[in-house]
C-alpha cells in the first residue's frame, strides 16, 4: 500500500506502528532462519554417506536465501518508516505525527491537525 494512502486512511501513529511490527516480524524471520542453518549443521552435518550432504547443501542455500530476503526486507522497511518519522513533526508548533493528509501522491502534502500548517512529507 502506498504511505501516503494508508496514513491517511490509519493515520500516522498507526501506520508507524505497523511498519515496525511489519519489520521486526522480518527480523525474526531471519533470525529464525538463521537458528535453522545452525541446528542443520549440527545435526545433520555433511559427514553422511549419499546424497544427503547434497541435500543439506541445497537446504541451506535456500534457507539462507530466505534469511538474506528476511533481512533486506527488514532493513527496508524500517529505513522507510524512520524517514516518515522524521518528516512528521509540525514545523510550527512541534506536534508529532498529529496532521491530515491532503494528497495522495508520492510527495504528500499535510496540515497539521493543532495549528493547521501545511508541509510536504517526501520519500528520499
Amino acid at each position: 500500500m502506498e504511505p501516503a494512502h494508508s496514513i491517511a486512511k490509519l493515520g500516522f501513529r498507526r501506520w508507524y506502528e505497523r511498519q515496525l511490527l511489519y519489520s521486526f516480524a522480518w527480523l525474526t524471520t531471519c533470525l529464525l532462519c538463521g537458528l535453522i542453518i545452525v541446528a542443520i549443521l549440527e545435526f545433520v552435518g555433511f559427514s553422511a554417506p549419499g546424497i544427503t550432504p547434497y541435500i543439506t547443501l541445497a537446504a541451506l542455500y535456500f534457507i539462507g536465501l530466505m534469511g538474506f530476503h528476511s533481512w533486506m526486507t527488514f532493513t527496508k522497511k524500517i529505513m522507510s518508516a524512520q524517514r516518515y518519522a522524521n518528516h512528521s513533526t509540525c514545523g510550527k508548533c512541534g506536534c508529532y505525527g498529529r496532521y491530515d493528509v491532503l494528497s495522495n501522491t508520492a510527495r504528500f502534502l499535510v496540515k497539521c491537525r493543532r495549528c493547521a500548517h501545511e508541509w510536504t512529507i517526501e520519500p528520499q
